[in-house]
């Protein structure tokens, strides 16, 4: 091991979009998309991750700097937009309006999920009690859902890849939804140790969810239905890192509990070898003083770049508030960060940076 700040090569300085409603979840032809950033609804429409989507459509994607303008070809079929703009062209002719145009958030080129599915003729259904999309590409069946939701079965043991349960009022209406997807680390000896312990995890969560708002949740439906909104605990545990002798997850949990709608962050980390995990001083030598001067140089950084993005008290709150602070390992370094609602606004996001580091 080696000195954390000795080591310090970069920083890059981020805030990670907190969202307002549950995770997105994207399907091609019933294959889930998965994200490196999280889709996100601006003004009722899906916006989602330029080059990932258009690899799930078979599509060959162009960038073009000087003009922020986006050529993307399936086939026959060349579509063309730019950034801020809401004009879709397709094999030259205007054929889309957007209601809103792609942009740029947290540096990664994000764009309308529907008016790119349909432009290149598939059939886009969404579900908006489960925040799914499910996308058919021309010439295969649509996934047809029942009218009815299904019989409720509550995951009674920890199962990897994920945590799910509803539950459902007599009527059959949807009133608690719980889904925790997780990924699963696919090498190293201990990776069967590893995805154990994320099963354990989801499960955990999701059934501290569930025993503590289930009968709450049926309670609020039956005093106001027509009013009610469901209650959910719902996010993703991404793989940040599967490299080297570490895998590092990084969990965003959107939920609802009635009174109050919110994003929870949560890191783990392990040794891929043992299976075990580690925490900081297994992989830095950095003493707790110079751990907490980096933060607080760093958070302050960003504080000071952007401060109206913060609390106006941010620094005080930084102060009482360093024990509060995780990290988890990409494929570049180490990301040190704070909740939403630490330090800045919950709607600000989680606020971290990036040291480049050698693991």
């Amino acid at each position: 091991m080696k000195r954390l700040i000795i080591g310090l090569v970069a920083v890059l300085m981020l805030c990670t979009t907190a969202y307002a409603h549950p995770p997105i979840t994207v399907f091609v032809d019933r294959v889930q998309v998965n994200f490196d950033q999280q889709p996100v609804i601006q003004n009722d429409r899906t916006l989602v991750p330029m080059r990932r989507i258009f690899e799930a459509l078979d599509a060959e994607v162009y960038w073009d700097e000087p003009t922020q303008s986006v050529t993307a070809v399936s086939g026959k079929d060349v579509i063309l937009f730019q950034i801020g703009k809401t004009a879709l062209f397709k094999n030259g002719q205007l054929t889309y309006t957007m209601p809103v145009p792609a942009q740029i958030i947290n540096d990664r080129t994000l764009v309308p999920l529907r008016a790119v599915a349909e432009s290149f003729g598939c059939d886009v259904a969404w579900d908006g009690i489960d925040y799914v999309v499910d996308i058919t590409s021309a010439g295969k069946t649509p996934v047809v859902k029942p009218d009815t939701p299904p019989a409720y079965e509550e995951q009674g043991t920890p199962v990897s890849g994920g945590y799910a349960s509803k539950a459902t009022a007599p009527d059959g209406t949807v009133v608690l939804n719980i889904e925790l997807r997780c990924d699963e680390v696919t090498t190293g000896s201990g990776k069967a140790a590893i995805n154990g312990a994320m099963a354990n995890e989801t499960y955990g969560q999701g059934q501290a969810f569930l025993q503590a708002y289930q009968q709450k949740a049926l309670a609020d439906y039956k005093t106001n239905p027509d009013s009610f909104q469901p209650y959910y605990y719902m996010g993703s545990y991404t793989l940040m890192r599967e490299q080297g002798n570490y895998a590092s997850f990084l969990a965003a949990v959107s939920f609802h509990d009635g009174e109050e709608e919110a994003v929870q962050y949560f890191s783990h980390t392990y040794d891929m070898k043992t299976g075990k995990e580690v925490d900081l001083d297994d992989l830095v030598t950095d003493s707790r003083e110079d751990l907490e001067y980096l933060w607080l140089a760093s958070f302050m950084a960003l504080i000071d770049a952007e401060p109206d993005e913060f609390y106006s008290n941010a620094e005080k709150k930084l102060e009482k508030n360093l024990d509060k602070v995780d990290f988890y390992l990409t494929e570049d370094g180490i990301v040190f960060y704070l909740s939403p609602g630490i330090i800045a606004p919950p709607e600000t996001g989680a606020v971290s940076f990036e040291i480049a580091y050698m693991f």
